[in-house]
């Protein structure tokens, strides 16, 4: 039996990339049987490291150590056969191929004739999801489930190949609270069982309660591993950040607004099975969080709102007006605007730059007889870049090579362009390091203060709690409660998102 109580050892780990110091000299160990985060901004050479982990990167400089040897890994394929799998934010499924093909691609499972067996395929790859707590059609296409769902099963995927070290990155950023505590049952159970966890996540309160170690990341350089009893949250943010994070990521917004313009109600609002009898108003310069669990209906209800699906009854008013939304361009046309959930699929187009991206909302202001006009392009890009603070080397840079904080800030930049007077947003600050999301924050406060409104979906309770001046929480398609001032607490929010019979509850919102 192997003896050794550090599984990796990363030594002198130096990566460059043309221009790019991505990794510089790192040093640190992770033991066996632990759940060891790293955390650090975007950029901060997280990725980078697991990449080598998983054979897609080479070091220029360094050694791994694993299990005691040194190895080289030349590809993903040795790293799985060596006992390393890695799910990463940017799920890498085949969206054509059913949930059970994608579990199982590349090592379908065989009878004794040599024959592929469905039966035992089918069977084990139902065990896995339900494991994690979904019960899904294992032979629906991937493309068809949504983004929590893909990621809980690229998760079972990777715990269906028993490995000894299971890296995740950012596993929760599309997972429900319920999700979440099922994911992090698992992870402890298989702690238990000798399995190493190497857990990235930009979500601090998940970091602590879930690792044992902590190491952190700035600009490519290794700044500490702690012993996360002995370390507080607010010293590894500004460990991560290199600046006073904390107070801003921590502020809640008690300030009461003047409710005296209604910039968007909505009347019985219902969509099929999907969401029924919606009423809501958000106020002009008002920030109004949404949460719920997955299924509760949050997305369907902004995307019907801002004219992606039709109603099946109920209205909708802007400004008092009482408007027809039947599709996007209308939606623009009012006033609205919306940052999409998921940014890689439906907001950015990487193979444009960030000058094209900006502007792409804009189409039809910027044709004149046929023709783009560029030097209006510039100047809109310019001058969002400056408001927004979106690091790039120039507006021509392509946007695939930008952080997921500065891609967000893009997307953000794009909808502004149209002036809008009020702001969809879905998962704002998913997936983006803790500087991003202050900047963030900041943009929204400043959008806020300019009048504009901003109806808001998160998963992040932390995120709804501190920049909510209301909150209305969903669960099965209907609104359970609003909350405001000190009711918005976690406590009130997961029970009414959770409980089934508001009368149950402990806390009163009335």
């Amino acid at each position: 039996m192997e003896d050794y109580s550090n599984i990796i050892e990363f030594k002198d780990i130096t990566v460059t990339f043309p221009g790019v110091l991505a990794v510089n000299n790192v040093n640190f160990s992770i033991k066996k049987g632990e759940i060891h985060a790293i955390v650090g901004e975007n950029g901060a050479g997280k990725s980078t490291l697991m990449n080598i982990l998983g054979g897609e990167v080479h070091p220029s400089m360094g050694t791994i150590i694993y299990k005691g040897k040194n190895i080289v890994i030349p590809n993903p394929r040795y790293s799985l056969e060596n006992g390393i799998s890695i799910v990463f934010q940017e799920l890498k499924l085949c969206p054509t191929l059913n949930v059970m093909e994608n579990i199982y691609l590349g090592r379908e499972k065989k009878n004794k004739i040599g024959m592929v067996n469905m039966a035992e395929m089918s069977l084990k790859a139902k065990e896995h999801l339900l494991s994690l707590g979904l019960n899904i059609n294992i032979k629906s296409k991937v493309d068809d489930l949504t983004i929590g769902q893909q990621q809980l099963v690229e998760i079972a995927k990777a715990i269906s190949l028993h490995s000894d070290v299971l890296i995740l990155d950012e596993p929760t950023s599309s997972l429900t609270y319920n999700e979440t505590e099922r994911l992090f049952s698992i992870l402890n159970v298989l702690k238990n069982n000798g399995v190493t966890i190497i857990f990235i996540s930009h979500r601090l309160e998940e970091v602590f309660r879930l690792s044992d170690r902590i190491s952190v990341l700035r600009d490519g350089k290794y700044l500490g591993t702690f012993e996360t009893k002995n370390i507080s949250i607010e010293k590894i943010v500004n460990l991560i950040a290199g600046k006073e994070l904390a107070e801003e990521l921590s502020k809640i917004q008690k300030e009461e607004i003047q409710r005296n313009n209604v910039a968007l109600e909505v009347k019985n609002l219902s969509r099929g099975s999907l969401f029924k009898n919606i009423n809501l108003k958000l106020f002009e310069g008002e920030i109004l969080g949404i949460y719920g669990l997955q299924g509760a209906g949050r997305t369907e209800l902004i995307e019907t709102i801002f004219g992606m699906a039709k109603p099946t009854g109920g209205d909708i008013y802007i400004s008092g007006k009482k408007v027809r939304i039947n599709n996007v361009r209308k939606a623009l046309n009012y006033g609205l605007s919306m940052v999409p959930e998921d940014r890689r699929k439906t907001g950015l187009f990487s193979n444009m730059d960030v000058k094209e991206n900006i502007c792409l909302a804009l189409t039809e202001k910027l044709n004149i007889l046929g023709l783009i006009v560029n030097r209006r392009m510039i100047k809109i890009s310019n001058n969002a870049v400056k408001k927004l603070a979106i690091k790039v080397t120039g507006i021509t840079q392509p946007v695939k090579n930008l952080s997921g904080g500065n891609q967000q800030k893009v997307i953000i930049a794009r909808w502004l362009a149209r002036f809008p007077k009020i702001l969809l947003v879905d998962e704002l600050t998913r997936g983006i390091d803790v500087g991003a999301k202050a900047e963030i924050y900041r943009i929204l406060r400043n959008l806020q203060s300019e009048g504009i409104s901003v109806l808001m979906v998160s998963s992040e309770i932390s995120e709804i709690i501190a920049e909510s001046n209301r909150v209305l929480v969903m669960r099965n398609g209907e609104i359970k409660a609003e909350l405001t001032g000190e009711k918005i607490t976690k406590e009130n929010i997961l029970s009414y998102a959770m409980t089934d019979t508001v009368d149950s509850l402990n806390t009163a919102v009335n």
